[in-house]
């Protein structure tokens, strides 16, 4: 059972399914920029997910050639220099928020994802991809920076050559290299289809303790590029409070039942 719910304007739509929601961007035409009322209505989205309406998000644009193309720069133009600044500002916290919520994101990448694009995807938890598409933070080329984020996102996922070689050219980068250097998770056969991969995928993670996915959610957010004592009691502790956890019973008997576990489904 499926029900759609408009945003505050025609560039969004939201379809809660049972036990999460699509959050699909609706502005075809212009390649599924970003606007403030975009933010709003991914805002809103992510608000209700959080509020206890569902596990997992999954973020779409319309169409098959792109995903995102960035922000609108045509609604920036027509801002003041305060107000671009505000939308800027709104859109870096918002997706910081969402790499860090307890709900599960998966951005369900259809076309190109440049910009703001790459961005919105880099902050959701996973990324899944069709073979066509191509992601790029090609803000250089306009004498800019890229401000939603991305600075901070590519490297922690691709590493700071990579990062500084895609940012200072501004290139293009096919789905199949992306994926060889980690900036995507999955990419699907070609027909395939790539929203139904990522609810798939969706499902898997969120089918499983809560308590145990954000213990090990919590512990990869303070990892780094060699192992710390720090990061060690991180985990040592996340690992004690996951197995005094009733999921870690359950899981137990489930395994010598020979059953499916019945796993607690609130976040922790």
């Amino acid at each position: 059972m499926t029900a759609s719910a408009p945003c505050t304007s025609d560039d969004c739509e939201i379809e809660w399914l049972e036990g999460g929601g699509i959050f699909r961007i609706t502005r075809q035409a212009k390649l599924n920029a970003v606007t403030r009322a975009v933010l709003d209505g991914l805002a809103s989205a992510l608000t209700e997910l959080e509020g206890g309406r569902g596990h997992f998000l999954l973020i779409h644009g319309q169409g098959d050639k792109a995903f995102c193309a960035g922000t609108d720069l045509a609604e920036i133009m027509q801002m003041s220099d305060e107000a671009a600044a505000a939308k800027t500002d709104l859109a870096r916290d918002l997706f910081v928020r969402l790499s860090r919520s307890p709900v599960i994101s998966v951005a369900a990448i259809n076309g190109l994802a440049y910009g703001g694009g790459l961005e919105l995807a880099m902050c959701s938890t996973f990324r899944v991809a069709a073979p066509h598409v191509s992601v790029s933070l090609p803000e250089i080329k306009l004498g800019v920076l890229p401000s939603y984020g991305g600075t901070q996102f590519l490297p922690a996922l691709v590493g700071r050559a990579r990062a500084l070689d895609m940012m200072l050219t501004g290139r293009s980068v096919p789905a199949a290299e992306a994926l060889a250097m980690g900036l995507l998770d999955r990419v699907v056969a070609a027909g395939e289809s790539v929203l139904d991969a990522a609810e798939a995928l969706a499902r898997t993670v969120t089918g499983f303790s809560r308590a145990a996915v954000n213990g090990i959610r919590r512990c990869v957010e303070v990892s780094g590029d060699t192992v710390t004592r720090a990061g060690l009691d991180v985990e040592a502790a996340e690992a004690r409070a996951a197995t005094a956890s009733p999921d870690a019973k359950e899981g137990i008997a489930a395994f010598l039942e020979k059953r499916r576990p019945i796993f607690n489904r609130q976040a922790s």
